[in-house]
């Protein structure tokens, strides 16, 4: 049986998005871009306390490092036009960079600008560049 459990190595905050990604066999850092696309849709406050219940639910995991094979999310350091998310995305999807370009063009029409530059800029801090 899969358990869940904060994350003492993948961490950013808490462990909480890192033990997710491990228990989903996902790569915690496309966790934490959609946590904050999340909150900056629906307000702060909701995930805040989402995340402060989930930091106190959920126990703390092994004090050993735990590998997983996901595939990893990096800003492209070759395909990028301002910091590379795209690109990115394009590599882990095997997409295009340009059709995921557009998507977000159409998702800023819809949304207003903000909230999409706000997690493009967010994304630019939590996403590592590519090794």
């Amino acid at each position: 049986m899969k358990k869940l459990f904060r994350d003492r190595w993948d961490k950013k905050l808490a462990g909480v998005c890192g033990g997710l990604g491990h228990f989903l066999k996902i790569d915690p850092t496309i966790i934490r871009l959609l946590v904050a696309l999340i909150c900056i849709f629906t307000g702060i406050l909701p995930i805040l306390v989402i995340y402060i219940i989930a930091w106190i639910l959920i126990p703390l995991g092994p004090p050993t490092y735990i590998t997983f094979d996901c595939k990893k999310l990096y800003r492209s350091t070759e395909n990028k036009k301002i910091s590379g998310i795209c690109g990115g995305i394009g590599e882990i999807l095997k997409m295009d960079p340009t059709m995921i370009r557009l998507v977000l063009l159409f998702a800023m029409i819809l949304t207003g600008i903000f909230p999409i530059l706000i997690t493009y800029i967010i994304g630019t801090l939590i996403i590592p560049e590519k090794p």
